[in-house]
């Protein structure tokens, strides 16, 4: 079963909106299990999984307060690592991978965006 909001259709649209993201996958945390994902290369299962299990992990162990935590960013000289819960679905999650150099604050904004289900080419 797959969101009908995360599509592989809808995932290609939302890497086009940012060319500067190499890979998305949406997750279940849960079940830790990928349920769809489009990339610039093609990545191996066993990748995707990983990456899976990374956002698993750091949603379980952020800390509880008021609610879920909504995003995880890690940032280097690199590339990025980012991890966005769908506060709509707290099982599930849109996990990033980018260029270093991504605007941050596009990207987050166009993660809200597709998770609330708008049209990417606004």
């Amino acid at each position: 079963w797959c969101d009908p909001l995360m599509t592989p259709t809808a995932l290609k649209a939302f890497r086009r909106k940012l060319p500067d993201c190499d890979l998305a996958v949406y997750v279940d945390l849960g079940s830790r299990t990928v349920l769809s994902w489009d990339g610039a290369l093609h990545f191996r299962q066993e990748h995707l999984d990983v990456l899976c299990a990374c956002a698993a992990d750091l949603f379980d162990s952020a800390p509880k307060g008021d609610g879920p935590v909504e995003h995880v960013l890690f940032l280097s000289p690199t590339g990025s690592r980012t991890f966005f819960r769908n506060l709509a679905d707290p099982n599930e999650a849109l996990c990033c991978i980018c260029a270093a150099d991504i605007a941050v604050g596009s990207l987050i904004n166009a993660v809200r965006a597709a998770l609330a289900g708008e049209d990417p080419a606004r």
